[in-house]
């Protein structure tokens, strides 16, 4: 007994090492490096008034770092943030396993990501596809992106919910990226949250300052160090990539045929994501047939086809696609029913 109870001891005076050093070094990382200057800290940016307009304790946690980028290069990368765009620029690991958010970064610039419409005011910043959500409110090129959220004043999209914690009563955040171009071609980027909550209580000024500043610090000061090394053009592919191209790309096993048509180029192992558009200018498949957009002869409707007795032959005579509508999504979603003759000619 008294060796199980001496080595039980031994484990927990470990944990208690182990943790404290956790802790320690998530503060010196948090608190003691990665932080913006004082003067920065004490600006007030735009953004900020959404936050006091509804409350009178508005906290704010600044973070910066000096980019080697022009400040358009800056922005145009963070103008793909989101759970349904390019991740959080973040740690993954972190993100998926303590806070359960899926993101996934892909540092690679999409075009489908930077239309002018690819990000307009009043979309959601999606954390989540649960509902979880800030919306984007102020967006000015090439300078700064603010989304915000806030139970007083929730998001507009069905689906979506302003969050907040247990005890409170009302939340509101507004995180933003500021572009400062400096000379030399470089960027200070300004990584900036700004809080309000009610009621106020010791006990979630203690909550907030560990989701904002201590945990939320790690993350803020990580994704400045990811976005600097992307645009500075030093970010190494993850892991988990470089394993699976080794394994179906090829590359461990031998296969004698190139995966890919940039195989061996600059072009193909210094690109970590594929371009998700690139090809609409020469598709593949036209190497062997052109693309079909367009095929008068389906359905099949002769005698002999699978569906002889019960298809509709005059379901696509007068149809064309019809333009998308908000609101006859929210009428499908709340009376449950489809338009007759949806797309037709007299719709």
């Amino acid at each position: 007994m008294k060796r199980h109870s001496s080595r039980f001891g031994r484990l927990c005076r470990l944990g208690l090492v182990g943790g404290g050093a956790l802790l320690g070094g998530m503060y010196a990382f948090s608190q003691l490096s990665g932080k913006a200057t004082p003067e920065e800290q004490a600006w007030r940016y735009p953004g900020d008034d959404l936050i006091d307009a509804n409350y009178d304790n508005g906290y704010s946690s600044t973070y910066a770092i000096t980019i080697d980028a022009p400040a358009y290069a800056v922005w145009r990368l963070f103008k793909q943030i989101g759970a349904e765009k390019s991740g959080s620029f973040s740690s993954e690991f972190l993100e998926r396993v303590f806070a359960r958010l899926p993101f996934f970064n892909s540092y690679e610039i999409q075009e489908e990501f930077q239309q002018p419409d690819s990000m307009v005011p009043g979309d959601i910043a999606a954390f989540d596809f649960h509902g979880m959500s800030m919306e984007w409110a102020d967006i000015v090129p090439g300078k700064y992106l603010v989304q915000w959220v806030d139970t007083k004043n929730p998001p507009k999209a069905p689906g979506s919910y302003a969050f907040r914690f247990p005890g409170m009563k009302h939340f509101a955040a507004a995180w933003c990226f500021y572009m400062v171009p400096l000379e030399g071609g470089r960027t200070r980027l300004i990584n900036h949250w700004r809080i309000g909550y009610e009621p106020p209580s010791r006990a979630m000024t203690a909550l907030n300052w560990v989701n904002i500043e201590f945990i939320g610090g790690c993350m803020t000061h990580l994704q400045n160090l990811y976005v600097k090394r992307v645009l500075e053009f030093r970010k190494k592919q993850h892991l988990t990539g470089r394993f699976m191209r080794g394994v179906l790309g090829g590359r461990f096993v031998n296969s004698e045929t190139p995966a890919g048509r940039y195989d061996g180029t600059p072009l193909f192992e210094d690109t970590y994501t594929q371009w998700f558009r690139f090809g609409r200018s020469a598709p593949a498949v036209a190497e062997i047939r052109p693309p079909v957009t367009d095929d008068p002869s389906w359905p099949p409707t002769g005698p002999g086809t699978p569906w002889e007795s019960e298809v509709d032959a005059s379901y696509f005579e007068g149809w064309s696609e019809p333009a998308f509508s908000w609101d006859e999504q929210i009428r499908q979603k709340m009376e449950r029913t489809y338009l007759t003759d949806w797309g037709k000619e007299q719709h």
